[in-house]
């Protein structure tokens, strides 16, 4: 075997070992911040008790104390959701 033969043969063989293991690899799918729908479901209810949450507390007009510590941490609660289904 001539010397240009043995390189197009172990190129084309490095090629197909490559290809092969390209072809094997997980799909990396970027829609939606890798945010599969049970996460988003999950962001979506605490979006809602968030808005729930404040609709109660200013349905008389005035914020309470208690009614502030309920808001911050229906929105802590909703960070949290979030933080981590993006670490998913």
């Amino acid at each position: 075997m001539s010397t240009k033969t043995k390189t197009v043969v172990l190129a084309a063989a490095a090629l197909l070992m490559t290809a092969g293991a390209s072809m094997a690899a997980p799909r990396h799918d970027h829609r939606g911040n890798g945010v599969n729908p049970y996460e988003r479901a999950a962001i979506a209810q605490a979006r809602a008790k968030v808005a729930t949450v404040k609709a109660r507390a200013w349905r008389d007009g005035r914020l309470t104390f208690l009614e502030r510590v309920q808001i911050k941490n229906a929105e802590r609660q909703l960070a949290a959701t979030i933080a981590r289904a993006r670490r998913t």
